[in-house]
């Protein structure tokens, strides 16, 4: 199954884990996984996000399972879920375009400066 992941030791965040993809919790992580197809896992990890943060959490509050499992909260419809999803899809694979070429251009400066700093 798909499964949502969130740090319990260190500043907070989420993480989204597609079914089949192997990963080895450890006690500092907490594993969710959606019961049923009414909500996708990687809209449950944008929106864990999103509530810890206005839960303030953190490294000296941290998300311990006992006040994750006291949050309560709605979701849209499975067809809005799944439009919100897709968008997020296409930008981040624009941060990933962007971050390629941000490197890329690093890389470029490195050369220039070691040409005339050798």
């Amino acid at each position: 199954m798909p499964s949502v992941l969130w740090g319990i030791d260190g500043d907070w965040m989420t993480s989204y884990m597609p079914k089949n993809e192997k990963f080895y919790p450890t006690d500092h992580c907490g594993v969710l996984r959606c019961k049923t197809e009414a909500v996708s896992p990687r809209y449950l990890a944008h929106i864990l996000e999103r509530e810890g943060k206005q839960m303030g959490f953190s490294r000296s509050y941290r998300a311990s399972i006992d006040r994750i499992e006291g949050i309560t909260f709605t979701v849209a419809n499975r067809k809005t879920q799944d439009d919100v999803i897709t968008e997020i899809t296409d930008i981040e694979v624009q941060i990933k375009a962007a971050e390629s070429t941000l490197n890329s251009l690093n890389g470029k400066i490195s050369d220039i400066l070691n040409r005339y700093l050798t």
